[in-house]
């Protein structure tokens, strides 16, 4: 059991999760682990959802270099 109020704090944890003044690999060991919290409590995520949110979450000046290559696989 999970408490519902656990599960909409990580969901909004990681649905505002910004890289912000982490380095890319603090931010994706992050993404990481509130995104496997998140699809077990959410059906129907994809890995082009994650990839968006991903790199939503990057700074700007990253998501310029990312964003063009088109990934569509998560791991």
């Amino acid at each position: 059991y999970f408490p519902e109020t656990a599960k909409e704090r990580y969901g909004e944890e990681f649905l505002k999760l910004r890289q912000g003044g982490m380095n890319v690999e603090a931010y994706a060991k992050k993404f990481e682990s509130l995104s496997r919290f998140f699809r077990f409590f959410r059906d129907g995520i994809d890995e082009v959802y994650m990839c968006h949110r991903f790199q939503e979450g990057l700074r700007y000046e990253l998501q310029d270099a990312v964003v063009p290559l088109g990934i569509r696989q998560f791991q």
